[in-house]
């Protein structure tokens, strides 16, 4: 009996559990511990009464919202249950080109839900070790849960794409095990999901069914164009446009995105400041030229 007792004292955890066995579970805690540590929870600062976009993807999102909000009321008063019975399907698609507001949108949404914010972007999510990637993808949604954010993954194209059909290396299985991971854990979270991309065409079918609604991010109009422009100009802004100045600006940004509207802004302010000094004032003409730069430069690159 002497001889057990002292077994069990000198064999850590005394069942079974050799002290080898239990520095690799030692060894997992840490590194899960740590790998939960590189997910930083933001605290979103964008409201979606600043989202500029046109009325229809407004409805949607509104809708995606309720859909949160009312919960209780649609699955257990409406009886939505008997037909979804997981009921847990909360991840939004935003899709369209660059710049027209998908990562606005995901932090509004979190502002609008009283939630925290982690950026899941493709270059944490990925490494270049075999098997590290699945414990990645575990890891976000592990933060996600404990801390009742919203997860958001940007460039979603490259983490929900399509598996491949011929395996013929092991960075190709590596590939697959990665979207099945991200699929169970997709299947088994609770929280609130948002996925952005300007590629939507890559996804996996078996991705697009599990995502709740599916929001086309446009190109802004005239008028949201005009709203855009305004909501760049701070009103420390050294610069004074007329109605014609106003019309003229609206007109030849036909094509740009509210990310191409910043950018004009930063450049004409650039150029000002270039030319004349702290006491500078940016003119239209200014503004008109770092549109022409901007529509030049997507031009070359093939944006239409």
């Amino acid at each position: 009996m002497a001889a057990k007792s002292k077994s069990l004292l000198t064999e850590p955890g005394g069942y079974g559990q050799s002290r080898g066995e239990l520095s690799v579970r030692a060894a997992e805690a840490g590194q899960q511990a740590w790998r939960l540590e590189q997910f930083e929870v933001e605290v979103p600062r964008r409201k979606l009464a600043d989202l500029v976009v046109d009325e229809k993807t407004l409805v949607q999102v509104r809708a995606f919202l309720s859909k949160i909000r009312h919960h209780k009321v649609l699955y257990e008063d409406f009886g939505l249950a008997e037909i979804d019975p997981g009921g847990g399907r909360m991840a939004i698609n935003l899709y369209g080109p660059s710049g027209t507001g998908k990562s606005f949108t995901a932090e509004a949404i979190a502002h609008e839900l009283g939630r925290g914010l982690i950026r899941a972007n493709y270059a944490e999510i990925e490494s270049k070790f075999v098997g590290e990637t699945p414990k990645n993808i575990k890891a976000v949604f592990e933060k996600a849960r404990q801390t009742g954010a919203l997860l958001f993954f940007d460039e979603a194209d490259s983490i929900l794409g399509k598996r491949l059909s011929n395996v013929s290396q092991s960075s190709d299985h590596a590939v697959n095990v990665s979207r099945s991971v991200m699929l169970l854990e997709l299947d088994s979270f609770q929280g609130v999901t948002v996925f952005a991309t300007n590629l939507m065409g890559n996804y996996d079918p078996a991705f697009a069914r599990r995502i709740l609604g599916h929001v086309e991010m446009s190109l802004p109009d005239a008028a949201a164009r005009r709203r855009l422009w305004q909501a760049h100009m701070p009103a420390g802004l050294p610069v004074q446009l007329s109605e014609g100045d106003w019309r003229k600006l609206v007109r030849v940004s036909a094509g740009l995105a509210g990310g191409d509207v910043l950018n004009a802004v930063l450049y004409a302010a650039a150029t000002a400041i270039e030319r004349d000094g702290p006491g500078c004032r940016i003119t239209i003409v200014d503004l008109l030229h770092a549109v022409e730069a901007g529509q030049k430069g997507k031009a070359a690159i093939g944006v239409a």
